[in-house]
């Protein structure tokens, strides 16, 4: 608005002055037009002035009289962005140099298929020579039929695992490169599995080598706890054994179901009703609860829900099992089950002694403990909540953990809508 007033009060007091000098002269538009010339010419001055005030080191970048610089301002941002488009090109070239470099291989195609670029890695992993004067299609490349149907899904929820001719696990990624074009990232994660099965076939050796001779050391505990022995030492000491041998059995059911877990898949899935598995679980927390807790559960009945009942039975109990056993004494637990906007929500609150802000990021971690010495206290493995965690990636969920110390704790899961039937 300011400069719209400007303008008019200028083209204003030009008309003004040569109405006055066309008294004399009788010619007002010849005056009008040499005064509105002049104001111009005062305007490109002043602008060519102030630029070089604003810029007192860029000498070379405003000539006054060239005809190119009729705007001194528009000159001055055509030289910037003509700068940073030479910045912006030489960055891109250097790109291009290094990107051959990147371990990950990238193809862009076309909806069709066509191959418009990709970069050495690509080529090597793929076993293909593909240069820009020769059509190359990626279906072609990658002929395996689970990629032609990746690639054909609108919606791409997770990766494709590819496992090739010459077994190698290949991750590929499929997004949007612009409106015609596709973009595949691929990574080589052969060794990643085969990290992954070692440590399986660790942990279902060291479960199957521990467990018989933990199985005869507790079958001696009981018969020595039988004869009843005199000495109170010789009690404490076998009293000791046994819960350690128990903790220990415990470990190695957690460590099983957590190896199972992690080898499962969505194609084991069965519908059952959470509703009744979660209020089946009442009896265990009455005998669990000897901390005097007040228990309550808000359970929306007859939800049917498509999953694996062991494994979700097994998240919900060691929530349920840590809010009895880590929240304190006289507490009030709440476990809920109920809809909301993206499916079925299970949330169990207390008003215990809460937790540090600084544990909650690692809770979910193996092994990890808020407190040691509270742990062995009440059998805690720390495997609990990695259980948890594990269970509901396979929902595309995760858990969601709210504490503040004194006042308690929240922990919380969805189910997603797809797998609530």
């Amino acid at each position: 608005m300011k400069k719209i007033l400007n303008f008019v009060l200028e083209i204003t007091l030009a008309s003004g002055i040569a109405f006055l000098f066309s008294l004399f002269t009788a010619n007002f538009i010849a005056w009008f037009a040499i005064l509105t010339v002049l104001l111009l010419a005062w305007h490109h001055s002043t602008e060519y002035r102030l630029l070089k005030a604003l810029n007192p080191n860029k000498n070379d970048e405003f000539k006054l009289l060239q005809l190119e610089n009729l705007s001194q301002t528009e000159a001055y941002y055509r030289t910037k962005t003509n700068k940073e488009k030479r910045a912006n090109l030489r960055l891109l070239s250097k790109v291009n140099k290094n990107i051959q470099y990147l371990p990950d291989a990238m193809i862009v195609c076309q909806q069709n298929g066509d191959i418009s670029w990709c970069n050495p890695m690509a080529q090597k992993m793929f076993d293909f020579y593909w240069h820009k004067k020769i059509q190359k299609n990626i279906f072609n490349v990658i002929f395996y039929e689970q990629f032609k149907h990746y690639f054909a899904q609108a919606k791409k929820q997770r990766p494709l695992i590819l496992l090739t001719h010459n077994e190698r696990y290949i991750e590929i990624n499929l997004n949007p490169y612009d409106s015609h074009n596709v973009l595949i990232v691929a990574r080589d994660i052969t060794d990643m599995i085969c990290l992954l099965h070692s440590r399986q076939k660790f942990l279902s050796n060291i479960n199957h080598e521990l467990r018989t001779p933990l199985t005869v050391m507790q079958g001696y505990l009981e018969m020595l706890a039988d004869n009843d022995p005199q000495d109170p030492i010789q009690q404490k000491a076998i009293q000791a054994m046994q819960e350690q041998s128990q903790r220990m059995g415990h470990l190695l059911q957690q460590l099983n179901l957590l190896a199972k877990i992690e080898t499962s898949s969505d194609k084991e899935f069965q519908p059952f009703d959470m509703s009744a598995m979660i209020n089946s679980l009442r009896k265990d927390t009455d005998i669990l609860n000897s901390y005097n807790h007040h228990i309550e559960f808000d359970i929306q009945p007859a939800v049917m829900i498509l999953g694996n009942e062991h494994q979700l039975r097994s998240a919900v109990s060691n929530l349920i099992y840590n809010a009895i056993k880590h929240s304190g004494e006289h507490c009030h637990i709440q476990i809920q089950w109920q809809a909301c906007e993206q499916g079925m929500v299970f949330k169990i609150t207390d008003n215990g002694i809460g937790i540090s802000a600084q544990h909650i990021p690692h809770l979910t971690e193996r092994f990890y403990r808020v407190d040691e010495s509270r742990s062995h206290l009440t059998g805690g493995s720390g495997l609990g909540l990695a259980i948890v965690k594990h269970t509901l990636a396979q929902y595309q969920s995760h858990l969601e953990i709210q504490s503040t110390e004194t006042k308690g704790s929240c922990f919380s899961f969805v189910i997603p809508q797809r797998f609530v039937l």
